[in-house]
């Protein structure tokens, strides 16, 4: 797609961006959007991944909790993406370019939230990381090439499976994008599809092109 789209809705979060509007479930909006993908973007369709095995989905969160229930299916669809996550290329096709982590990065990645939790403590810096930098419910979900990072929320109360943004030269820190998986999705389709406008978390609105990486695949790119 291009800028030469109709606008359409703008797409923020939750509360503003859904009001009125049924979201699909988590397996629909894939599904539409990985055949987008392979008709429009088959740089980025190739870059999906197999489905992770049941294995796989239970050692993310092994001993620790259980994993939502979005994010066991996600992981039942595609076990991320392969690419090399370099400036520009195949694979990035979520708002802001993130590229979905796969069972193993997202288990490496809550380790590394329980290290840096616990460093905080050793450190007396536990009011700046714990909710913000990390936490040991938080599971990265998803990375842009510069390591800013989508999680899902693990804790219990009303955001439980909400996802959460993570950019350091933002200086962002665990705030809320969406209030599940399934609303990313949800947006993500209608973003491609319909060439709405998704409001990054600084409050900007990007939309996505379609553009060719090097090699020739095309691919979508935000901006």
């Amino acid at each position: 797609m291009t800028s030469s789209y109709g606008t359409g809705l703008r797409m923020r979060n939750k509360e503003q961006c859904n009001e009125g509007l049924d979201l699909m479930d988590l397996a629909t909006s894939v599904g539409l959007i990985r055949g987008w993908l392979e008709t429009n973007a088959p740089g980025d369709f190739g870059r999906l991944n197999p489905p992770a095995n049941r294995a796989e989905i239970r050692a993310v969160a092994a001993n620790r909790f259980s994993l939502h229930a979005d994010l066991r299916e996600l992981l039942m669809l595609h076990n991320g993406v392969h690419a090399d996550r370099g400036l520009t290329g195949p694979g990035g096709f979520l708002p802001g370019g993130y590229f979905l982590l796969g069972s193993e990065e997202m288990k490496s990645g809550q380790r590394d939230m329980e290290k840096a939790v616990a460093w905080s403590i050793e450190d007396d810096l536990v009011d700046f990381v714990v909710g913000g930098v990390a936490h040991v419910r938080w599971v990265p979900i998803a990375e842009t090439h510069v390591g800013s990072q989508l999680v899902v929320d693990h804790r219990a109360g009303p955001d439980y499976g909400a996802v959460r943004e993570i950019d350091a030269s933002l200086e962002v820190w665990g705030i809320k994008r969406w209030g599940s998986l399934t609303e990313m999705f949800d947006v993500t389709y209608r973003a491609l599809a319909d060439g709405t406008p998704v409001s990054d978390v600084v409050d900007e609105e990007i939309r996505a092109h379609l553009t060719k990486a090097s090699d020739g695949a095309v691919h979508v790119e935000w901006k």
